[in-house]
Order: structure tokens, then C-alpha cells, then sequence
């Protein structure tokens, strides 16, 4: 008897290959459908904005708790859906519905997500888990898909309440991929940092110092914006302002840093234009375009404040100094350390200052770049630079000349607070100035309409003692006289005696008063006292001070540097200027 199994007769091979192959598609599809069955395979119809349709809301506040709760989400539609997401992303059809009250808890223990994502060749991950609050955006969409505008909201859960920290706090809650995307996201290495072949086709050098290598963070222009949405809450939980925005990174060789300075930008396309709101409590400005959430630039590595301190110096001056105050910055809730909120040296800001049109500012870099302007206005000043290179100023119609196109007063001031602080990364660098457009050129009565050139103190970032612990030695005179458009008018300047006289009776003055040992020490402590209770975290967070320890070392630099400057600076000034025994400046005790 034959096995059962066995076939009755010969089965031809190419009956036998059919059936494999219909057994090898079964489990392709069987595996298939494993993989793309379910939600993530569902088209979803997209979904159009209807203003009519009200957004859904919660009575709960945003901001700081001490305990747990829940919050309710309503909608008065009654024919609405509402859909809401935790983890900052634009709600759809594809995110969580609401069907019962959400939990608000502390979720510090939960997983580190962006705070997990390396931003730089030097990035590092935080030490153990990071602070985190929870975002819900949530929008209410009809049956014929029609959705309400956004409701975004944070809330925090800690057992201190509103008094875990010590400055304000601002959340910033975009799409993760909109700063984070390894293709489109702005705050991270990216796409651009691994495509070498289009480096090749770019001619871009491989050999490049790490800041500089070629990443998504240092895409510039609107291109590199991202829409947010951003909520400012007071020190003392009071929810300020809640609107959305455009965020971009900001600086220069900084943003290859792992944490970056940011800058906000209001438009119209975000829902207004500016930002109605007194950023600054000792300043009266209220209207911003934009202000900057600042990494303290190079001194992100050692007090999180040098540069706001030195503008804090001048302040008094006739200089233009930036505005700061330190906050706590969220992106989607999790914690991403101190900031330095400052306003942004640009034409909205000198029209805010001194309430005259944007239409008729000229703002100028280094030895006549246009920042905003028209190209003939680099030109005119490239052509004052000319006069004074081809100009004896020692002759009394032509020091008045020049006094009638640059504020004096402000340019001693511009040229002492660098020299002084030893900003080593000048004037080759960080060089702004500004004028307002009039045919009263060198009207006093004007006062800052009278068109005449005038100095930004900014990023000083280098100076107090950032690139050395013996740099209160340094003599930056000389430099100061040879390099780019400050060498140019400065050395034209000292051939005239009227000048030379003002420069010394100031440079005495601010020694005795802005820069007096006691005061200066005095305003670093202040700052210390400031920072200390927010520096350990932000340390954890970003892993590059080192330690508490090291931190009040750096601060202690600045002392050290407080006090051994002026007598260098005293040398200094009386050497550079060949003063007899009776005419040198000196400290006063």
C-alpha cells in the first residue's frame, strides 16, 4: 500500500513552483498587513480652519501647582469632536480624542525626549531626568471636518509651586519636528550636517572648526522661522501673555553651541504684527517685534551673565546697552535652561526708543555694512570715513566737521567700554551704529534726530577676563586705533587735542565712577546672588560649566578682574597718550 501522502501521480514541476509562490505571497501579505494595518495606514481628510467654530477651552490656568489634578476640556459646538495632543504637535484627526477629563501630574520621571536629541558636535545628555510640564493643543472639529482655531495650553506640577524657580518662565511649543526634524528642524545638526556629497557639489570645505560645520542650525532668513506659540508667565505664576510667534535661532559662531540663543518675531501671519507688553520692568518700551532669548553667547560655558553685566556697566551712558532680565525657558514643556531675555539692537527698537519711523533709521556694521538701510547709506559713510583718513582733524573746521557727523560723547564712551573690559573680539567684530536720516546733520538741539552717527554696545561676550585669567592686562589702545572704521576715526580723532582731552577727563571719570573697584564687585555679587538659585539646574541640564563649583570660580573672575584692571587700565591710558607726571589719570581712593 502506498503512503497517503504520496501523490497518485507525477506532479509537474511547474505546478509545484505556482504553489510556492502563492505560499511565499500569503505570508508577504499576512507580514504586510501586520506592519501597515491599523491607524498609521487610515487616510484622514484634511481639515480646514473655520473661525466660526469656537475652540475648546479649560478653566484650569495655565502655569505652576502644587498637586495633581484634572482638567476639563468643553467646546459649546455640540456637533464637535475634540482632538488634543501632549507632546506639543498640531492636533488632527490622527491625535487623541477627548472622551474624560486629562490628568495633570509631574512628569519628570517620564523619558526624556528633546532634551535627548543632540544639538551640536559637542552636545551632551542631561544628567538624570529632566523637569517637564504638560502642553495640551487641542482643536474642536465638526462632522463635515471643519476644525476651531487652537487652544494651547502648559501646566506644571511640582511640589514648590510657583516657587521652583526664582525668574520668570516662557514656554515655547511648536511641532518637534519644526525645531528638532532631522530634515526641516532648526535646532539640531540635522540633514545638512551628514550630507557630504552636498558639500562637494557646494565646494564646502570638510576641514571647518566645529561651529562652523555646515548644519540645519545655521540656516538663516524666514526660511529657517518656525511658527509657535509662546506663554510668559511672571515669577509669580501670573500668566502675562499667551500669543503665537515665529522662532528662529539666533547669532553667529554661538549657535554651534548645544543650547542656542532664539529669537521671537511677530507678524501678521502669526496673528499680530507686535508683542503689547512691558518686557522689562524698568523700561518703558511696551511694543516689540521681536526680542532674544540669549545662551549668553561665549560665556555659555562659564557665568550665564558676563555680557548683561558689562552692558549693566554703562547703562548710564550715552551708549545704546541692551535691556535684559534672566527667565526659564520650556520647549514643549521640558525644561531647557536660563536664558537672557534681551531686546534686539534693530530699527524697532531705536524707533521704539526714541519714538521716531522706522523709514527714517540707518543701522551700519563694521566699516559700513547696510543691517537696514539702503545701499547709498553704506556708501555715505564709507565716504565720511574717507574725509577722516584724508582729513587733519587737528585743524579746528574739520574737527568740527567731523563733530558734526558722529555723537563724540558716544564714540569716547563706545571706544572706553571696550578697551576697558578688554573685549578682545573688537573692533574687528561687534561693531553697529546708527543715525537718523535728516538734513539737520549736527543740530544739538535734535538731539538724536540731529543725523549724527551713533555707537551699539553689543556682545561683549569676550570681554572681563573670558579669554584669560591675566587678560586685565591686555592694552586694547592700540588695536583700537589700527582696526577697521573705529581705527579710522579714532586715530584721525587723537590728532586733535580738543578730542584727546575729552577722551582722558572721561576714560578718568568712568574709572573713578562705572568702573570703580567697589561698585563693579558690588554689581557682580548682585548678579551671583541672582543667578544662584537657578545655575545648578541649568548646569545638570546642559553639562558644560562643569559644577556649581566651577560656576562661582568663573564669577570669581570677574572679581579678580574687577580689581587688578583699573590699575593696568590707569598705566595704560598715561603710557598711550605720553602724559607728564601732573596730567596722568589716576584711581581714586
Amino acid at each position: 500500500m502506498k503512503p497517503i501522502l504520496e501523490p497518485t501521480r507525477k506532479t509537474p514541476y511547474s505546478h509545484w513552483l505556482i504553489i510556492l509562490l502563492l505560499v511565499i505571497l500569503a505570508g508577504v501579505s499576512f507580514v504586510f498587513s501586520l506592519k501597515y494595518s491599523g491607524e498609521s495606514k487610515k487616510e484622514y481628510p484634511t481639515l480646514t480652519i473655520d473661525a466660526q467654530i469656537s475652540s475648546p477651552e479649560c478653566a484650569a490656568k495655565g502655569g505652576f501647582y502644587k498637586d495633581a489634578f484634572e482638567i476639563k476640556l468643553i467646546t459649546n459646538n455640540y456637533n464637535c469632536k475634540i482632538y488634543y495632543t501632549k507632546d506639543g504637535s498640531e492636533p488632527t484627526l490622527k491625535s487623541l480624542v477627548y472622551t474624560k477629563p486629562i490628568i495633570i501630574k509631574n512628569r519628570t520621571s517620564e523619558a526624556n525626549v528633546l532634551s535627548n536629541i543632540p544639538s551640536s558636535p559637542r552636545w551632551k545628555p542631561p544628567v538624570g531626568d529632566v523637569f517637564k510640564g504638560t502642553v495640551i493643543r487641542a482643536i474642536a472639529v465638526t462632522e463635515d471636518n471643519k476644525k476651531s482655531l487652537e487652544f494651547t495650553r502648559t501646566f506644571f506640577v511640582d511640589e514648590k509651586g510657583d516657587k521652583r524657580y526664582s525668574f520668570p518662565i516662557l514656554e515655547i511649543t511648536t511641532n518637534p519636528d519644526d525645531l528638532f526634524g532631522y530634515k526641516t528642524g532648526i535646532y539640531v545638526l540635522g540633514k545638512n550636517y551628514d550630507d557630504k556629497n552636498d558639500y562637494a557639489k557646494k565646494d564646502v570645505k570638510l576641514d571647518l572648526p566645529w561651529w562652523k560645520y555646515p548644519s540645519n542650525y545655521l540656516k538663516r532668513g524666514n526660511n529657517a522661522e518656525r511658527p509657535a506659540n509662546i506663554e510668559f508667565y511672571e515669577s509669580n505664576n501670573r500668566s502675562t501673555f499667551q500669543t503665537n510667534a515665529g522662532v528662529r535661532i539666533n547669532g553667529n559662531a554661538t549657535r554651534g553651541f548645544a543650547q542656542k540663543s532664539l529669537r521671537i518675531n511677530f507678524r501678521n501671519e502669526y496673528g499680530a504684527e507686535t508683542l503689547n507688553y512691558k518686557l522689562f520692568p524698568n523700561n518703558d518700551v511696551t511694543i516689540f517685534k521681536s526680542f532674544i532669548l540669549r545662551n549668553s553667547g561665549n560665556d555659555w560655558d562659564k557665568t550665564m551673565f558676563r555680557d548683561v553685566f558689562m552692558q549693566s556697566l554703562m547703562s548710564d551712558s550715552k551708549l545704546e546697552t541692551e535691556i535684559y532680565r534672566p527667565i526659564i525657558v520650556f520647549i514643549n514643556g521640558e525644561y531647557w535652561g536660563i536664558h537672557n531675555l534681551c531686546e534686539r539692537f534693530d530699527q524697532n527698537y531705536i524707533s521704539n526708543k526714541y519714538k521716531i519711523n522706522e523709514d527714517s533709521i540707518v543701522i551700519l556694521e563694521m566699516s559700513g555694512n547696510v543691517n537696514y538701510g539702503k545701499k547709498q547709506d553704506g556708501k555715505a559713510f564709507k565716504d565720511f570715513l574717507s574725509f577722516v583718513e584724508n582729513s587733519d582733524l587737528s585743524i579746528k573746521t574739520n574737527y568740527e566737521q567731523m563733530c558734526k557727523q558722529i555723537d563724540v560723547d558716544n564714540f569716547i564712551d563706545f571706544v572706553i567700554a571696550n578697551v576697558y573690559f578688554c573685549n578682545s573680539d573688537w573692533p574687528n567684530n561687534n561693531v553697529k551704529f546708527w543715525r537718523y536720516k535728516t538734513n539737520r546733520t549736527g543740530d544739538d538741539s535734535a538731539k538724536v534726530r540731529d543725523g549724527r552717527w551713533r555707537w551699539m554696545l553689543y556682545d561683549t561676550d569676550y570681554g572681563f577676563g573670558y579669554t584669560a585669567t591675566n587678560a586685565y592686562e591686555m592694552n586694547l589702545l592700540e588695536k583700537a586705533k589700527t582696526t577697521g572704521s573705529v581705527g579710522i576715526i579714532f586715530s584721525g580723532l587723537l590728532k586733535n587735542k580738543t578730542f584727546t582731552d575729552k577722551f582722558i577727563a572721561t576714560f578718568q571719570y568712568r574709572l573713578n565712577n562705572n568702573f570703580k573697584t567697589e561698585a563693579v564687585i558690588a554689581k557682580i555679587n548682585t548678579f551671583e546672588t541672582t543667578f544662584a538659585p537657578e545655575i545648578r539646574e541649568h548646569i545638570d541640564r546642559w553639562r558644560v560649566i562643569g559644577s556649581e563649583s566651577k560656576w562661582k570660580n568663573f564669577v570669581q573672575e570677574l572679581r579678580d578682574f574687577a580689581t587688578k584692571r583699573p590699575t593696568f587700565q590707569v598705566k595704560q591710558v598715561n603710557e598711550f597718550f605720553k602724559l607728564s607726571e601732573a596730567n596722568k589719570i589716576s584711581i581714586k581712593k
